[in-house]
């Protein structure tokens, strides 16, 4: 059930005022209700604040201003914290941003810096900034590469090719063995090519340091752009 605007906050208690304040502020020395114009004991002529010269030194006489409206309050307040004088509204911390507040605020801790002997250790990669690059590279590759063109787009294995100081994109059938895919590259990139004598030097496929078996399938020892070096092991 809505409740009326007209049952909310409370009429301010100075008689040639009579606001309806939705924030009422009650006096701390008469205990009635003001509202934000009246609240302060200097603007509704409270009869219940102390006779200032029996105020404790916390507070100052009325001839000395708030430092910030300077405004004359009939007890201004001297901050414990700055020294400085404050009428009611600005008697706070908070009030009048006491310059304490900023000194008692702890600094963020920094996290210390590694390194090594070599140096600031490297940010390693995550496992989606990785995954990004790969799918960077295998679009250059889809666009710079080389291959028979009779290969189906749906078997196209794409990779990155390396052998001595030569490079190049190249694309295979994923269904060819590693043996003919050996023999492709080297014909397109003019490499000897002697694996047909068993007694010649012969022109392997590796794979993160590792020599492929001639008969394997393309399909169950690689993947679109992955790097593989074409290079020469002595016959056994």
């Amino acid at each position: 059930m809505s409740v009326d605007p007209l049952y909310l906050g409370e009429h301010c208690s100075l008689s040639t005022c009579q606001t309806l304040d939705f924030l009422p502020i009650n006096c701390s020395f008469c205990k009635e209700v003001f509202c934000k114009h009246h609240h302060t004991p200097y603007n509704h002529g409270c009869k219940c604040v102390p006779d200032p010269e029996k105020v404790t030194p916390k507070t100052s006489t009325p001839s000395v201003p708030c430092v910030i409206c300077n405004l004359v309050d009939i007890v201004n307040v001297i901050c414990e914290e700055c020294s400085k004088t404050y009428c009611m509204s600005h008697r706070t911390l908070e009030q009048h941003k006491c310059p304490s507040i900023e000194s008692t605020v702890k600094p963020k801790a920094v996290a210390p810096v590694i390194s090594t002997s070599k140096g600031l250790q490297p940010k390693r990669k995550g496992a989606k900034s990785l995954a990004l690059e790969r799918k960077v590279m295998l679009m250059k590759m889809k666009n710079k590469s080389s291959g028979p063109g009779s290969v189906p787009q749906s078997e196209r294995l794409y990779l990155n090719v390396l052998s001595d100081s030569k490079q190049c994109y190249f694309h295979c059938s994923n269904r060819w063995t590693v043996g003919r895919a050996v023999d492709a590259i080297a014909d397109h990139m003019g490499l000897r090519n002697n694996n047909d004598s068993a007694s010649a030097p012969q022109l392997v496929m590796e794979f993160q340091g590792e020599a492929q078996r001639m008969g394997e399938e393309l399909s169950q020892c690689l993947q679109s752009g992955d790097t593989v070096t074409l290079t020469y092991i002595s016959p056994s």
